[in-house]
């Protein structure tokens, strides 16, 4: 679990670095979409946790902030919609719109 200095030193970087924290966004849903749950799910708690915090994003996706620590935690396993939910609760509360690209593979 992030301590609160953590948490805080990852705000005011995100802040003066907002192309860090669009880039962090895309590669938290990519490592998702590739099957690195793990790391997603982990990556998506600091993103959380350095932007808006549990409990503010708990109204916004209707899950009680424990239940959105839980699913995002080592055992979790979120559901689609929840895990959309949040993804777009974060790209609203940030002002960061997510766009997907594809690449053919050889």
């Amino acid at each position: 679990m992030a301590n609160r200095q953590t948490i805080q030193q990852g705000r005011v970087y995100f802040r003066d670095h907002p192309g860090v924290f669009e880039r962090a966004l895309a590669d938290t849903v990519a490592a998702c979409l590739e099957g690195r749950l793990n790391e997603g799910k982990a990556s998506l708690r600091m993103l959380i946790n350095s932007t808006i915090g549990f409990e503010a994003l708990a109204p916004l996706v209707g899950r009680p902030a424990k239940s959105l620590h839980r699913m995002l935690g080592d055992k979790g396993n979120p559901r689609l919609d929840s895990f959309v939910a949040i993804v777009d609760a974060l790209q609203k509360e940030t002002r960061v719109k997510l766009e997907v690209n594809v690449t053919a593979v050889d």
